[in-house]
């Protein structure tokens, strides 16, 4: 014979336990497939695509062979098979898609200069974003001179015009904020 009170103390702790699986599967979805992780993913695409297209940029300038525009550089770097994973050229105007973004790439052949803006597609897919290489003197810059800016607010509705001066940038409501890279050890 079983002690109905047992039986119900065994199906509320079953409950329980549910209900905190339950609340630990949505804390991990929402970390890992949140506005974080997204804008994250974003941030890696962009600088990946700035420096994709600025070695392209560097070295065809080298070889006396400077792509005259923006669509004839991301011709050639998609050419060259150097368009990171998971992005697409999407438009005519510089134009780049990625999961959870729209990448705009600003070329500037003399002197050469890239900037990536990145739009998100969603809400949930962060702030705008900005990333600009090189970059002389800025505060957001890293030894490699780059720099990283990021919209304060999700509702940012203004972009800075095409190598804006970072006075500009900031005052449009965007932070220079710092890009974290992995040191690789000295041989």
């Amino acid at each position: 014979m079983v002690d109905p009170r047992i039986s119900f103390a065994e199906d509320h702790t079953r409950e329980i336990l549910e209900k905190q699986r339950q609340q630990q599967m949505a804390a991990f979805v929402a970390v890992t497939e949140g506005e974080v992780s997204r804008t994250e993913e974003r941030i890696r695409q962009a600088t990946a695509l700035a420096t994709a297209t600025s070695l392209f940029a560097g070295s065809e300038a080298l070889n006396r062979r400077t792509p005259p525009d923006v669509n004839a550089l991301l011709a050639g770097v998609k050419g060259a098979r150097l368009m990171p994973p998971g992005m697409q050229i999407s438009g005519s105007h510089g134009e780049v898609a990625g999961a959870h973004g729209k990448f705009f790439v600003r070329y500037r052949p003399e002197p050469l200069a890239i900037e990536i803006l990145s739009l998100g597609n969603v809400r949930d897919d962060g702030p705008a974003l900005l990333v600009r290489i090189p970059v002389d003197g800025m505060s957001g810059t890293n030894a490699a001179g780059a720099a990283l800016y990021m919209a304060t607010s999700l509702e940012q509705s203004r972009v800075p015009a095409p190598f804006a001066h970072e006075a500009e940038i900031v005052a449009l409501g965007f932070a220079p904020e710092p890009l974290r890279a992995a040191k690789l050890p000295k041989p």
